[in-house]
């Protein structure tokens, strides 16, 4: 079967009987371009099927109407409320968002980065896999740049983050008040912020309230279902396992509900309990309901482009860093029966 030929701005020009720059500023909206002319060119256009070359477009002018957004792992729910919250603000400006999944890879990352960079996308807003592999990329971007949830070795850029320290504070002081002693943690990974921090505030609690976590208490997975149904499974294993667990992002809290219903004679409520970092869909369907340090996933979305259009205002401006509270919703998974107790 012979493929369709791909039409070209001449074959327009052709078929509308006039000059390929006028056919041109009809498709880019520049310059004055007399109404049945335009006319004409339009019913080319529809006739011959031309779809304009973005790319080329974009090299033509001062960007492309897209802005990127890079992030770590597209099925994360955190991944999609910035989307959202981007996407809302971006098309005020008439500009569309373009998701880019690294899988939390730095060549992939760097992938992406140079693709949006040729595209000329008119800002990029980012969670970095790696604090420091893409430094140099990064540097060498011409366009605004935003980093979101996790920071860089350098603070060269806009950031937005959440006081993880605070948050993790919130859950280890929860635990203490309902009466625990014998308490785990699900930690992210430690080149990252959020793993740091939400693994500092968290055992630093507990210091303060005087519980020592034992070494075995304290897990370390990369923030995906899977780490957080091992290690839920290892926690429970152990021979004098934790009464309670906080488990330090939404998918590996969902990876340890799984491992909770899976593992034989433990049962959320009753042997063990739970506190997450993130609300999920189904905290209320869980019995007990998940009790979560929520964060306000999409206003972060929002202040990401907010900073991205300031900066594209102001170029030369200082860097700013916007930090978003947390909220501790209380719902019942944080006790377990038996504990005296109770808050």
């Amino acid at each position: 079967m012979p493929q369709t030929r791909h039409r070209t701005i001449k074959d327009v020009a052709e078929r509308a009987q006039v000059s390929t720059a006028t056919v041109s500023r009809v498709i880019n909206r520049t310059g004055n371009v007399h109404f049945q002319t335009a006319t004409r060119v339009a019913k080319a256009l529809e006739e011959l099927g031309y779809v304009p070359n973005a790319w080329a477009r974009a090299m033509a002018t001062d960007g492309s109407d897209v802005m990127g957004l890079i992030v770590p792992d597209i099925l994360n729910p955190f991944s999609t409320a910035i989307y959202s919250g981007l996407n809302e603000t971006a098309k005020h400006r008439g500009l569309a968002v373009w998701m880019v999944d690294s899988a939390d890879d730095s060549e992939q990352e760097r992938q992406a980065l140079h693709m949006l960079g040729r595209y000329r996308a008119q800002g990029i807003i980012i969670t970095p896999a790696h604090p420091a592999a893409n430094l140099a990329a990064i540097e060498h971007m011409r366009t605004p740049v935003c980093l979101v949830d996790r920071r860089l070795s350098k603070n060269l850029w806009d950031l937005v983050l959440i006081d993880n320290v605070n948050g993790a504070r919130q859950a280890a002081q929860l635990f203490v008040a309902t009466g625990h002693h014998r308490i785990g943690i699900i930690a992210g990974s430690q080149d990252s912020t959020p793993g740091v921090e939400r693994l500092r505030g968290f055992v630093d609690t507990l210091a303060e309230e005087g519980l020592d976590m034992p070494p075995e208490y304290i897990m370390f997975g990369d923030f995906r279902e899977k780490s957080g149904f091992t290690l839920g499974r290892e926690l429970l294993a152990l021979d004098d396992p934790p009464t309670a667990i906080f488990s330090c992002n939404s998918l590996m809290t969902m990876g340890l509900l799984q491992a909770i219903h899976s593992y034989p004679g433990a049962m959320l409520g009753e042997t063990v309990a739970v506190i997450g970092f993130d609300d999920i869909p189904i905290s209320t369907l869980t019995d007990p309901p998940l009790t979560v340090i929520s964060r306000p996933m999409k206003e972060m979305g929002v202040q990401a482009a907010q900073l991205i259009m300031a900066r594209m205002e102001a170029p030369e401006k200082g860097q700013e860093t916007v930090v978003l509270g947390p909220q501790l919703i209380i719902r019942g998974s944080e006790k377990i029966a038996g504990l005296l107790r109770w808050i």
